[in-house]
């Protein structure tokens, strides 16, 4: 259980790269209730991996993460057996070459997204993590959160999703960030931000079901959208079409002001659900989301409006969830993975990447699942962009 977690050895987490995104992550993960331990951190600068690891924990304490440097030290940890998980927050054109060194070396990985450069290629890197018995986890951190899981099932029936999400990069963003890089983070805006929009369609028209995933998406398309000079996406609107004339629509872009405003609608329901911190929430002991009902009154000419607000109890914030989600489903995997029953079990093109009746191992197979198809989504839109903005089926 949630309780029993702090009771086990600490999981040994090797991390890839001294990027920024990965401090939090690092705090997150050296929190008493995720049962994680960072071991190291690995940096191909020596003195940028120091700093890194000086800024955030104590370079005097005897459990100080190790500093791993050189051109080849990100090997050097992936080959370290003390290692047995590792975060990687590289960029994506890196992710497949060090992935599967992670997965093969024994160790279970915690990755960055977008996950990968195409579906085809994070499939493989599943089947990679089911043949050796080792854990995949995306680093998507608000699906671990409870108010998550109220918000996606707030509206019956919903048939509409909108979501902005932008923020506003300036003149050393556009120059040196890997996410407006051909070669670092190709998808740009798309991937960055779009991956979160794309997520949340998928949880809230499956009900966070995902043995309907198959399907649910029919066609996507991108109708505007503002390239680089090297092709990269900075700007882009997004349609994604589910069966059942049910639509997610989105915005996404590097050249606005910060806005993560994500809305759910149905035909069936008076209020639509609206949460205006949706990726990066506000801080404090409750997180919220709203129940907003409008009407109009004095001859149509005056609105009035209704609202409810929902608490979520925050005292775990979502990156702590997300580190605890992944060293509880990586124990159980590691239980269970070589058990004859788990290996007749494991179906990798029923998406059924772990064998076991566990519901970690159930919640494990289904969070990889939607990992997966919201890789595809953005094959989808990418291919979009490619051929001027036409629908594309999926």
């Amino acid at each position: 259980t949630d309780d029993d977690m702090t009771t086990d050895k600490p999981r040994s987490v090797g991390v890839l790269g001294a990027a920024r995104i990965a401090k939090k992550n690092c705090l997150a993960a050296s929190h008493s209730y995720t049962s994680c331990r960072i071991a190291a951190v690995a940096s191909r600068g020596e003195k940028k991996g120091k700093d890194f690891i000086n800024e955030i924990f104590d370079e005097n304490a005897d459990d100080a993460p190790f500093v791993h440097g050189g051109n080849d030290a990100y090997n050097t940890l992936l080959e370290n057996t003390v290692y047995d998980a590792v975060y990687i927050p590289l960029p994506t054109k890196l992710h497949e070459t060090y992935v599967g060194k992670a997965l093969t070396s024994g160790k279970h990985v915690l990755l960055e997204k977008p996950v990968a450069p195409s579906a085809e290629i994070y499939r493989q890197m599943l089947t990679t993590a089911s043949e050796n018995g080792k854990f995949l986890l995306d680093g998507t951190m608000f699906v671990h959160h409870p108010r998550t899981k109220s918000f996606i099932t707030s509206i019956p029936n919903p048939n509409r999703v909108h979501f902005n999400f932008t923020f506003a990069g300036d003149d050393n963003f556009f120059k040196n960030d890997i996410r407006t890089k051909k070669e670092g983070d190709f998808l740009g805006c798309v991937g960055d931000l779009g991956w979160y929009c794309v997520r949340m369609g998928l949880l809230v028209f499956t009900g966070s079901d995902a043995s309907v995933l198959k399907g649910s998406v029919t066609d996507v398309q991108v109708t505007q959208f503002q390239l680089n000079d090297e092709g990269v996406p900075l700007d882009a609107d997004c349609l994604v079409y589910f069966s059942g004339s049910r639509i997610l629509s989105f915005r996404v872009s590097f050249l606005h002001p910060l806005n993560q405003t994500v809305q759910i609608s149905s035909s069936d329901s008076e209020y639509n659900a609206i949460e205006t911190d949706a990726i990066l929430p506000h801080k404090g002991d409750t997180i919220t989301y709203n129940l907003v009902k409008q009407g109009l009154i004095q001859y149509d000419e005056v609105c009035t409006n209704e609202t409810k607000v929902v608490e979520s109890d925050n005292s775990l914030v979502q990156e702590v969830c997300m580190w605890g989600n992944f060293a509880k489903w990586a124990r159980k995997i590691e239980e269970t993975a070589n058990t004859p029953a788990a290996v007749v079990a494991r179906n990798v093109e029923n998406e059924i990447w772990w064998g076991g009746d566990s519901e970690e191992v159930k919640e494990a197979n289904a969070i990889a699942s939607y990992s997966l198809h919201t890789q595809i989504v953005l094959d989808g839109l990418m291919s979009s962009i490619q051929n001027g903005g036409s629908k594309v089926v999926l």
